[in-house]
């Protein structure tokens, strides 16, 4: 009995099954391809059928199961709190979620049919660096970090290809606002890095006083030693003062105003509230500055050992960003010696990671690196309190003495140049923390600084400054090179030069910080009434002017303060190329 029954079983379920394919292809697939048809989009990505007639129409084709499944997928799409575009091939909106129409539609307007482009970014265009170009060329997800000024904020925008048999026919879009975070951490970087000079403040001025004191100590010594108009020394103590002396009291002089430049150049890259500036950069004079800074700094209990190799090559760095982390590291290990007393030890190399290296350091490529290391000898850490040091607000200190940031700053800066950072501790013998830089390929170094040489020229020069010393000073340089220089301490009286119109001025040089008016207002003036003469300006702090107004106020060319002579005479000739010439 049971054989005829298990026959019978195994022929319904033939039975049902041939049933079911028989309807499948004579009922269903037919009804499921027309709306398939239904929702094709035309050639200019725009939906044939209004949204909601054609959901009625799928609905009362399809039955109340599909239809149900459509308003859910709806339902789905709409309730993704991040802005979601479909997009075709021309980088026109097929469809947008309902946080992508609240963002981009204005007054209420449907944003089907548009580009991306001209709603994100208010462009004709493409935009520079789409990322859906990345994904055609690439034909995988592209994710990237994307500021869009015509919004105000910046997105992380990820874009994915849709594929039809091999062929890319759209795009899936998704921005996720992430502006808040970002201008939070902008905000956290910069209290940091004000911290961190105010860690620095007495090297700085330790720094300074030297700098101070061998500048004034030669001058002294010149005006000591040099003879009067009679031809007599001040001094009847030793030789007269030869000419060699008095060149190498000036080179000293000049020596101690470069390392002054270059220290005031340091302090506005830490404390600068700016956008990461990366570029190519010898690391080793960096750590050497701020461990020389740093050494001022801490208690004289405190021994601070620095170990340079002699062959450091170059990383794609931000000067500023490098010292913040030399400066924290060294800090942090500071304040883990028990009685302000014990050993610091820095260290500099380089290394081609092998195999051993991968394996501990996961996030490391195969090549060379530059390596960063800070050992001490404080106490330590367990192992518990090691895997939370990257933490932000996690601190080991008492309450009032940290925010517990310091760290995990640090951790967003070193991944932002493509670094990896490794700890090692051990409870009662100290820690060590290595930092790991991708090295860039060698460059061709630049040139030596030069002292002669200097192009030379007739021309008239106008050059205002608010500060007298300045203005004699530089009188005196642009004589010796043959100009011809008419000195103003105020914007008033470069005005006057002007109004008056009794001298032929053939090139402007100003200062921008002045009272009344700045460098850049008058030339805004100046080149108002004499478009076609070329304008100089010089600073001590480039971002107080951008490069759009520079351009708009006709200023051709920005130096820096203090301005090099031979800088200087270089960018005169280069303004005034067919006037005189120029000679060398």
């Amino acid at each position: 009995m049971t054989s005829p029954v298990l026959v019978f079983l195994c022929a319904l379920l033939a039975v049902y099954a041939l049933a079911t394919v028989v309807y499948y292809f004579a009922v269903l697939r037919p009804r499921l391809r027309r709306p398939r048809a239904a929702a094709a989009i035309s050639s200019d990505g725009v939906e044939t059928a209004d949204r909601a007639a054609f959901e009625r129409e799928q609905t009362q084709t399809l039955g109340p199961e599909v239809g149900r499944a459509l308003e859910e997928w709806r339902y789905t799409f709409d309730a993704i709190v991040d802005p979601v575009l479909i997009l075709n091939t021309e980088l026109q909106i097929v469809k947008a979620n309902k946080a992508a129409r609240q963002l981009l539609s204005v007054n209420g307007a449907a944003i089907e049919g548009k580009t991306c482009h001209r709603l994100f970014a208010g462009l004709d265009t493409v935009c520079p660096l789409c990322p859906a170009q990345t994904v055609q060329h690439e034909r995988k997800p592209h994710r990237q970090e994307i500021t869009q000024r015509y919004l105000g904020r910046t997105f992380a925008v990820s874009c994915s290809p849709l594929f039809h048999a091999d062929r890319i026919v759209g795009f899936i879009y998704s921005a996720k606002d992430i502006s808040v975070q970002r201008n939070l951490e902008k905000r956290l970087v910069h209290a940091h890095k004000l911290e961190s000079i105010a860690t620095l403040a007495g090297g700085i001025a330790h720094d300074f006083n030297n700098i101070l004191g061998a500048i004034l100590g030669n001058a002294d010594l010149l005006l000591y030693r040099l003879p009067d108009k009679e031809g007599r020394g001040e001094s009847s103590m030793g030789p007269p003062i030869t000419y060699e002396e008095i060149g190498e009291h000036v080179q000293a002089m000049r020596r101690a105003g470069n390392r002054a430049k270059d220290l005031v150049a340091q302090i506005l890259a830490f404390s600068r509230q700016s956008t990461n500036q990366r570029r190519g950069l010898l690391i080793a004079p960096v750590i050497k500055e701020s461990c020389r800074l740093l050494r001022a700094s801490l208690p004289a209990t405190i021994e601070l050992k620095v170990e340079i190799a002699d062959t450091v090559g170059m990383i794609y760095a931000d000067p500023g960003q490098m010292q913040q982390v030399v400066m924290h590291l060294c800090t942090n290990a500071a304040q883990s010696l028990e009685n302000k007393t014990g050993t610091i030890e820095v260290s500099l190399r380089e290394i081609e990671t092998g195999r051993a290296e991968q394996l501990r350091y996961h996030d490391l490529m195969p090549g060379r690196y530059v390596v960063l290391t800070v050992r001490d000898t404080g106490k330590g850490m367990p192992p518990e309190m090691l895997e939370r040091i990257f933490d932000p607000f996690y601190t080991t200190r008492e309450v009032g003495e940290g925010s517990g940031m310091g760290l995990a700053v640090l951790h967003g800066i070193i991944v932002s140049h493509d670094g990896v950072i490794d700890v090692k501790s051990e409870v009662g013998k100290g820690s060590v923390f290595s930092v790991f830089f991708p090295r860039l390929q060698d460059v061709a170094g630049e040139e030596g600084e030069q002292t002669v040489a200097m192009p030379r020229g007739t021309e008239t020069i106008l050059f205002v400054d608010d500060e007298e010393d300045i203005v004699s000073m530089r009188t005196r340089m642009l004589s010796y090179l043959g100009y011809r220089v008419l000195p103003a301490t105020s914007p008033e009286q470069a005005l006057g030069y002007f109004t008056r119109g009794e001298e032929r001025i053939d090139l402007l040089i100003t200062d921008h910080t002045m009272p009344r008016m700045t460098g850049l207002q008058l030339a805004a003036e100046i080149n108002a009434l004499y478009p076609d003469l070329p304008i100089i300006l010089c600073s001590g702090y480039s971002e107080a002017v951008t490069l759009e107004e520079a351009l708009e106020a006709g200023v051709r060319r920005f130096l820096a303060k203090p301005v090099d002579m031979r800088l200087l005479a270089l960018a005169i000739r280069e303004l005034l190329p067919n006037r005189d010439g120029g000679k060398p």
